[in-house]
């Protein structure tokens, strides 16, 4: 059976079977509606002939009650009953009650009057049970009369021969008791309590056949959807079994084939013997293995191209992310790297690089390989050298696309040599520009700062040994007319030597300013009294960590350092804003270190480069005439420092 079928006549199944359950359960519903109210009357109907009995009872009470206490309420209790009875008035609330209890008196009510009889009929009892009913009543009534003749007895009443109790006469107590209590009595109320016992027997029999007949009714129709059920359970059983079998079965086989083909098995095919749409999709399955086997064929071989393009795109982009930095050394490293693993054989190819007139090989390089696959490398369009692939006879060579990847290689390395001397030779020409314009700037200055010793020079002849030659030549003069006294001639005199003494001092001063006279004492003396006479006119804490032992220097390299330290200094005091400034030599690796570190608050060093800064332009001049070199680090509010480093010999050691 095909599954669309199989599934229409479950679903028509399921469809009937739950109209035909929601059916029964709708007949049990009301089948238990019908025992509800068969129970619900028979309950009334028992209330309704408990409550004939009740009244008829009551009214003995109040009758005998009356007659033996002679209290009027119990009279007037007695014609309630009986008019409650008879519906000449209205029913009171919570009816049947007590009538013994004075205090608890009915309730009003605002019902209409309805006797008990009618209530009875609206019951729906039955005529025999009726007529049960209404000879009860009659005998009742019947012993009403014999209590109305004890009521009238008890007032002085008595029948006038017509049933009316007109007659006056004394009023005879124990005539009314004996009528209450006489055996008369006891035999009208046996009568009254015969058919009420036969209404009550009957109205059981027939209240008990109903409920055993609504009963058998609901048993069988729960009988019926217990049957309807367990075939609903078979059918369903069978339709799992079928489902099993048919359906679920194949599919998981389907399911289990699918799997092997997604975990490589293309091969895989289903062989289903159902007659459903399942074998048809597992025709459909076939085809489609089949397909995806031959696709995948196709794409194992398309992979394995792309495979090797991809080697040759990711060599390519490879080497030039390589070529984009570096010495030719190490791109002639990244291309073997990376060309021999794009390489159909990396394991036995090797290669060779010529460039004008030098050689790079491969770790691989084996000068007997016979099969090679070059490229010639063109710079500014002429031959520079060779790019060379070596494989060995025993494997062919891929011609078209490894020799396609050697040339654009080949090409690259061309240009990239090509840009290499372009660049060098904007570098040089930079360098050389901006040489040429430091030496002109720094010519320049160097000529600003001999005039400024010439200004400087000029200014201490005339302001200083000027006036004091001036000076002198005054005191020659007096000397003319003083000649013959002795005390003033000894004044002039001392005037005089203080006067030679200043000018001696202006010439040692001048001397001092074109070259310090501690110089000639080595490079230690003269930082010495640079960083006292630094301490005495700044006021800066200045702190001088020399060498151990001196070390031997020349002229040009003494003069060098003290005029770095001697502007470095300067610079501390102009800029700085320092509180204490550390001067260090040392030695390290046979260089000479000359450092001068401050507290001060420090400048951005990278923002000064592009600045035309004389001073350390001089400084550097002057470190680089000796071969040496000089590093400034600085940042804001974190001091500086000056480090010189200079190529000299026997320095061991420092101290304080």
């Amino acid at each position: 059976m095909r599954i669309g079928v199989f599934i229409n006549f479950c679903l028509i199944v399921t469809v009937l079977g739950l109209s035909l359950l929601i059916f029964l359960s709708s007949q049990v519903l009301g089948t238990l509606d019908e025992i509800t109210a068969a129970e619900r009357q028979q309950y009334k109907s028992l209330q309704l002939a408990n409550e004939l009995f009740r009244s008829s009872e009551d009214l003995t009470k109040m009758a005998r009650s009356y007659v033996t206490t002679g209290d009027p309420i119990y009279e007037r209790f007695f014609f309630e009953i009986l008019d409650i009875r008879n519906g000449k008035l209205p029913r009171p609330r919570d009816y049947p009650i007590t009538y013994w209890d004075v205090n608890n008196m009915p309730s009003p009510t605002r019902d209409s009057a309805v006797s008990l009889m009618e209530l009875m009929q609206r019951e729906g009892f039955s005529e025999h049970e009726l007529d049960l009913l209404r000879q009860s009543q009659r005998n009742s009534d019947n012993l009403v009369n014999l209590e109305k003749q004890a009521f009238a007895a008890i007032k002085g009443l008595y029948d006038d021969g017509h049933g009316n109790f007109t007659r006056s006469h004394t009023p005879d107590r124990d005539f009314a008791i004996d009528l209450l209590f006489g055996e008369r009595y006891t035999a009208e109320k046996a009568r009254i309590m015969a058919p009420i016992s036969q209404f009550m027997r009957e109205l059981d029999h027939r209240t008990q056949t109903t409920m055993k007949n609504l009963q058998s009714k609901f048993q069988q129709q729960i009988l019926l959807i217990l049957g309807m059920l367990c075939s609903g359970l078979l059918v369903v059983a069978v339709a799992t079994a079928y489902m099993r079998r048919n359906i679920l079965h194949p599919l998981n086989y389907l399911s289990r084939q699918a799997s092997s083909i997604a975990q490589g098995s293309y091969s895989t095919r289903c062989d289903i013997s159902t007659h459903n749409e399942i074998a048809e999709l597992g025709s459909d399955f076939n085809t489609m293995a089949e397909a995806i086997e031959h696709e995948i064929i196709k794409l194992k071989q398309v992979k394995e191209s792309l495979h090797e393009r991809l080697k040759e795109l990711n060599c390519f982009y490879s080497i030039r992310r390589g070529m984009e930095a570096g010495s030719l050394e190490e791109v002639c490293g990244t291309i073997f790297v990376h060309l021999i693993a794009a390489m159909r054989f990396p394991h036995i190819s090797s290669i060779r690089i010529e460039l004008d007139g030098k050689q790079f090989v491969s770790n691989q390089y084996d000068q007997d390989h016979a099969r090679r696959l070059q490229k010639q490398i063109m710079v500014y369009g002429k031959a520079y050298g060779w790019i060379i692939v070596f494989y060995r006879e025993d494997r062919p060579f891929l011609l078209p696309d490894e020799q396609n990847l050697i040339d654009v290689i080949g090409d690259d390395l061309g240009k990239w040599l090509e840009r290499k001397q372009a660049e060098a030779r904007i570098l040089v020409e930079r360098e050389l520009r901006v040489r040429d314009a430091a030496i002109r700037e720094f010519a320049a200055h160097v000529e600003r700062m001999r005039e400024e010793d010439r200004k400087y020079i000029a200014r201490e002849i005339h302001d200083e040994l000027g006036q004091l030659l001036a000076a002198l030549h005054l005191e020659i003069s007096l000397l003319k007319g003083v000649e013959d006294n002795r005390k003033r001639v000894e004044i002039v005199r001392r005037n005089m030597s203080e006067l030679v003494d200043k000018a001696d001092q202006s010439v040692r001063n001048v001397a001092e300013h074109l070259r310090p006279a501690s110089l000639e004492l080595g490079i230690i003396s003269a930082l010495k009294k640079l960083t006292d006479e630094y301490r005495k006119h700044s006021g800066v804490s200045c702190v001088l960590r020399l060498m151990k032992e001196p070390v031997e220097l020349d002229e040009d390299q003494t003069v060098a350092i003290f005029r770095i330290v001697q502007e470095s200094l300067t610079n501390v005091t102009r800029h700085a804003a320092a509180s204490h400034v550390e001067i260090i030599l040392s030695q390290e690796a046979g260089d000479l270190l000359i450092e001068v570190r401050d507290n001060g608050k420090g400048f951005d060093a990278t923002g000064v480069v592009g600045k035309k800064s004389f001073g350390l332009v001089g400084m550097r001049e002057r470190a680089a005439v000796l071969g040496g070199r000089i590093d400034i680090s600085s940042m804001p509010q974190q001091g500086t420092v000056v480090k010189v480093r200079l190529p000299v010999k026997d320095a061991k050691g420092f101290r304080e």
